[in-house]
């Protein structure tokens, strides 16, 4: 009796092994060298998409800006090339990735009981777990954010620096050659002229500039005054709109301008443990973009490396502070759950089913059976 009792238990422990050996799971680099079949999952990580929206401010001076006190009587105009960044708007948003670094490869054995039904796994697309042992009508589950398409365009004006700047370089010049015929007590003079093309002078070319806009404004006197003595009706509107545009763009040429684009970035920042900072971008005027990230805590669950038998791994988040800075000022600050961050533990598969958020990776449902 006291032997058969022996034997029941030596058989209960292997019977109890071979159950409790259903599924082993073993880090990536290990692969499948380990007997039996399974497959490769990954732990889900978090990155983070950044749009920023910058406004570049690029001040260009006249061609004519040193005659612009002689000819204008204004000492108020650009007299240096610049370029200044200010931002106008900035969002972040968290990305669901893979992280390559947390890979494992889960063993399935090919010894089961009569009791116990094959394992079932099933993965998110991205290939991270989804559900283990978990009948399929429970992983009715959405899927996670995934990375989009980087698009990064400029809007800007896309209309030439100075509009008359292009004007006609060359005049006419007239000389006149008086010729004296002298026959007897006669004496005749012949007139010749002699047409040239010259190139006119900086200062000339500011001259003319000057002029078009006196020009410009007594037309906008004489049509505002009535001067025509013709009711133009709507169209008197337009006509001094015209006026006024070519006006400004005279003046541009002694006082210079600014150009004002819109430029819209976008960034995919992973961030990791030992990389807490990233410059995203450097402006022509030095100015710095920066990504910033810092965890406020750490779970104090212990990190699980022992491989043990029906155990799958997971990660618990952690929470940490994102900061976007550009030039010096914090334009955005943040709290965002932060994967890989966090700490790797594992959770007990033995005649149980487990579905995992396909976000964080947490289990969000345990059933046992």
């Amino acid at each position: 009796m006291k032997r058969l009792k022996i034997e029941f238990a030596l058989l209960f422990f292997f019977i109890s092994l071979t159950v409790s050996s259903q599924i082993m799971v073993e880090t990536a680099d290990k692969g499948p060298a380990v007997n039996g079949d399974g497959l490769y999952y990954s732990l889900p990580a978090t990155a983070f998409k950044v749009e920023v929206d910058l406004k570049r401010t690029e001040s260009i001076p006249g061609p004519l800006a040193d005659y612009c006190e002689n000819y204008l009587g204004t000492s108020d105009y650009l007299k240096a090339s610049s370029v200044t960044y200010s931002a106008i708007d900035v969002s972040v948003h968290p990305v669901t990735i893979t992280d390559e670094k947390s890979s494992y490869y889960m063993v399935f054995s090919e010894k089961l009981s009569k009791e116990d039904k094959p394992p079932a796994v099933e993965l998110t697309p991205l290939g991270t777990l989804l559900s283990v042992n978990m009948a399929s009508r429970e992983n009715k589950v959405g899927r996670g954010s995934t990375i989009e398409e980087n698009n990064t365009f400029v809007v800007g004006d896309d209309e030439s620096n100075f509009e008359y700047d292009a004007a006609f370089n060359r005049m006419k010049k007239t000389d006149t050659v008086i010729r004296k015929i002298t026959i007897d007590t006669m004496t005749i003079n012949k007139f010749l002229f002699k047409t040239t093309w010259i190139s006119k002078t900086k200062e000339e070319r500011a001259e003319e500039a000057a002029h078009q806009v006196q020009l410009i404004r007594e037309s906008r006197m004489n049509l505002l005054t009535g001067y025509h003595e013709v009711n133009f009706g709507e169209s008197l509107k337009y006509m001094d709109g015209q006026l006024k545009e070519m006006e400004q763009q005279y003046l541009e040429l002694f006082q210079g301008k600014k150009q004002i684009t819109v430029e819209h970035y976008t960034f995919f920042v992973f961030p990791g443990v030992n990389q807490l900072q990233k410059q995203l971008l450097m402006t022509d005027s030095g100015d710095k973009l920066v990504f910033k990230i810092e965890a406020i805590d750490k779970s104090p669950i212990k990190p699980m490396d022992a491989t043990l038998n029906n155990i799958v791994y997971y990660r618990i988040p952690a929470f940490a502070t994102v900061e976007i800075n550009f030039n010096g000022t914090n334009l955005y600050k943040d709290i965002f759950a932060v994967n890989q961050l966090g700490t790797i533990t594992g959770v007990s598969v033995y005649k149980a089913g487990i579905r995992f958020d396909p976000v964080s990776g947490v289990p969000v449902k345990i059933i046992k059976y």
